[in-house]
């Protein structure tokens, strides 16, 4: 029981994580292996493979109200330049979880590719008591936004 509410705590108190942090793929094997396989074509940078298997995964109603899951793909559609699509389901996954981290920092990256800067500067006010690495890199990327 005690291993149980381990990996339980860890997959899901800590879904604060970016995309290429959170959870690693080993963590998330034993719960939610086709999930694991996805993140770590994530990490590889195989976004094409990763998001073929993110949507099988979020056609099941608990993978698709996983903000870690919704943001995952998310990454995924925004690193193929897919901006609509991913906006979408960074929405989505900030609708279940405001405070998400990655979900927050890569939506501001986003909105200064899409050239809405003031957009951005919400995410990082959102982001400003995290003290995390995801502020201080959009802080950065928002100060050379010209």
């Amino acid at each position: 029981m005690k291993t149980f509410f381990i990996i339980f705590f860890t997959l899901f108190s800590f879904n604060l994580y970016a995309a290429d942090t959170g959870p690693s793929p080993q963590a998330i094997q034993k719960t939610n292996p086709t999930y694991a396989e996805a993140k770590t074509l994530v990490k590889k940078k195989e976004f094409d493979k990763a998001i073929v298997m993110l949507e099988e995964l979020l056609k099941d109603s608990k993978n698709s109200s996983n903000p870690d899951v919704l943001n995952d793909y998310a990454y995924s559609l925004r690193n193929l330049k897919q901006y609509d699509k991913a906006e979408k389901f960074y929405l989505d996954a900030l609708k279940i979880k405001p405070s998400h981290v990655g979900a927050n920092e890569y939506l501001g990256e986003l909105y200064l590719i899409t050239k809405r800067p003031e957009e951005a500067k919400k995410r990082l006010e959102v982001l400003k008591t995290c003290n995390c690495e995801e502020y201080k890199e959009l802080k950065e990327k928002i100060a050379k936004y010209k």
